[in-house]
């Protein structure tokens, strides 16, 4: 057991800590996303569209690091919203891909502007040595 509250840190979790910090930040890109009613993870599935014709359901979960059943839930009020539709592939209606819309587009071209402005917030907090540290360690321990 750690001696004092300082060792305590030492002894920390890495997986606590990165969610911690997660759910942290989240949270202000919730607030910063709330007046065009998205959530983040909403957000990405935006991002991840644009430019595109289409991504494979699959393939997106994937580029996520979403789970398939986790993306479909997300992506369900995404559709009832008409801002993305799933389409069926023609030659095996089982692989599904998911577009976003002319409204999608347009939505997260105003979203874009929130998020821009929490993520240069966010960068505020740091160097950009830090900033590019983070980007590191996190890559390692995601592998």
């Amino acid at each position: 057991m750690p001696q004092n509250q300082a060792d305590h840190w030492e002894f920390e979790c890495v997986a606590q800590t990165v969610r911690r910090a997660s759910r942290l930040i989240s949270r202000r890109y919730e607030d910063a996303l709330r007046p065009v009613d998205l959530t983040s993870s909403q957000y990405t599935i935006l991002q991840s569209l644009q430019g595109r014709e289409g991504l494979p359901f699959g393939l997106m979960a994937k580029i996520l690091g979403f789970d398939q059943t986790t993306l479909s839930r997300l992506v369900k009020p995404l559709v009832k919203r008409r801002l993305v539709t799933i389409v069926a592939n023609p030659k095996d209606r089982r692989r599904r891909s998911v577009r976003t819309s002319a409204a999608g587009s347009a939505l997260f071209a105003k979203a874009k502007i929130h998020w821009q402005r929490e993520h240069d917030e966010s960068l505020k907090r740091m160097t950009k040595n830090e900033w590019q540290t983070m980007q590191r360690v996190t890559r390692l321990l995601s592998q």
